[in-house]
């Protein structure tokens, strides 16, 4: 999530204001038909740190969404959906449900890949080209909107290039095509049906608001280029030349002798950098790469890291108002990606050392709790007072007034009972624990989440 303004798609939350976008037409149907076997949902827990000192983690429930690359079961998502999760499932438009596993995550894009191990060919979205998106496209967004399900909604291409301060690479599409929590990693498609863009965030100026009219999604020529690296573990290494740059603007231009705001400004140089080594300096002004005009800084690093390492460029600008001209050998980007499975192992971690809060509070069962949910009077068993509104308890359908009668084999007589047979479970390093729940609804079992199957 971005703090304050920029609300990354994750969990579930209250929907916001409603904000309208295009209608949809009636070739947008067609189109939704062609798509929407290749969009998946994605269920997955992820694990909370504890709010106050000596607290458990808890585990939430979390929805995405993502998409089919390969009929083989590559599913592209964003990466902070990945991040911290424990278990992750792939739910299909037909019903079906498949692990899903990560294989890898980029370090500087929001972007993440995952298989799913299945017996037959699935069907797969192909990427369009997002250098021909023009604002005032009509384009078409599919997910899994605050966990609800498969959904699509309309609108066009608001604007182009738009800098989240997210990375040195932001190319944000903007569009008015309704984005809210769970969208995040399902794809933002034109008239053919083709990946243009991944959902991956929207804006509103209110912490906890939902769409406004205005998200923004990953182009698809820089999503494809990065998976395709990220699929490759032989793929040629990103360029790079060791220099951070900052957008021009008129006033800088004035300053510093360039004859337009255009072009990129040296911020600072990696003193064991190429660019070191070329005598370029903070303060040089940059304009084109081999002759390219480049409009902003950003542009100067997307085309940068698709430099072949081990090559030369010629790089062109002003020093204190006069022509600058350098040649620069491009090295390999250090420290590109981080190792694969990280997040999830650090996630599983946090369960192994400690029991996971369920987001169940507990109560003695008492005469006056009877009166207040109408209890008969010789149920026996731990009271469920309050659940918290994202923890695995309430995925489960439990709900105050509740009552734990059983644990595994064991009746229960107390809440001290079901949060000993917690740490038990956790300290002989069960995956699950059963739990008879009797309801208004009458008398059930659940399985409570203690280990991770994977950690």
């Amino acid at each position: 999530m971005r703090i304050l303004s920029l609300l990354v798609l994750v969990t579930l939350a209250l929907p916001g204001s409603q904000a309208s976008a295009r209608v949809m037409e009636v070739g947008d149907a067609a189109i939704v038909e062609q798509v929407r076997s290749a969009v998946v949902n994605i269920a997955e827990w992820k694990v909370r740190a504890a709010t106050e000192p000596g607290g458990s983690p808890r585990r939430i429930k979390v929805y995405a969404s993502g998409f089919v690359i390969d009929p083989s079961g590559i599913i592209v998502t964003n990466k902070h959906v990945v991040d911290g999760a424990l278990q992750m499932h792939a739910i299909f438009s037909n019903g079906d449900r498949a692990p899903a596993r990560l294989l890898a995550a980029a370090a500087m894009l929001d972007l993440a890949v995952l298989k799913v191990d299945v017996d037959h060919p699935l069907p797969a979205l192909k990427w369009g080209d997002s250098d021909r998106l023009q604002v005032g496209n009509p384009v078409l967004t599919m997910g899994n909107p605050l966990g609800l399900g498969m959904s699509v909604s309309a609108g066009i291409v608001s604007a182009l290039n738009r800098n989240l301060h997210d990375s040195p690479f932001d190319d944000y599409i903007q569009t008015d095509a309704a984005i809210n929590y769970g969208n995040s990693g399902g794809p933002l498609v034109d008239g053919n049906g083709d990946v243009v863009g991944i959902d991956t965030a929207l804006y509103n100026p209110e912490a906890a608001g939902g769409f406004i009219g205005i998200g923004f999604a990953i182009p698809s020529n820089l999503a494809a280029y990065a998976v395709r690296f990220l699929l490759n573990p032989d793929h040629p290494k990103l360029g790079w030349i060791g220099v951070t740059l900052q957008d021009m603007d008129d006033r800088l231009a004035e300053a510093m002798g360039a004859p337009k705001a255009t072009g990129a400004i040296l911020s600072a140089v990696d003193p064991l950098g190429p660019a070191r080594q070329a005598d370029l300096r903070p303060a040089d002004v940059l304009a084109t790469i081999d002759g390219v005009q480049q409009s902003d800084s950003r542009a100067f690093m997307r085309s940068i890291v698709e430099l072949p390492v081990g090559t030369t460029v010629h790089l062109a600008g002003w020093r204190n108002g006069k022509p600058l001209n350098a040649t620069v050998s491009v090295a390999a980007w250090p420290n590109y990606m981080p190792a694969q499975g990280v997040m999830r192992e650090q996630a599983a971690q946090m369960m192994i050392e400690k029991a996971p809060d369920p987001g169940l509070r507990l109560a003695p069962l008492t005469e006056q709790a009877r009166k207040q949910y109408g209890l008969d009077p010789t149920l026996h068993g731990a009271l469920v007072s309050a659940v918290e509104p994202d923890c695995e308890a309430r995925d489960l359908g439990i709900q105050p007034g509740d009552v734990i009668t059983y644990v595994q084999d064991q009746p229960i007589a107390s809440p001290d009972d079901v949060r000993h047979a917690i740490e038990t479970a956790h300290q002989e390093r069960r995956t699950y624990l059963a739990m008879l729940v009797q309801s208004k609804s009458g008398v059930r079992w659940v399985s409570l989440s203690i280990t991770s199957a994977d950690s």
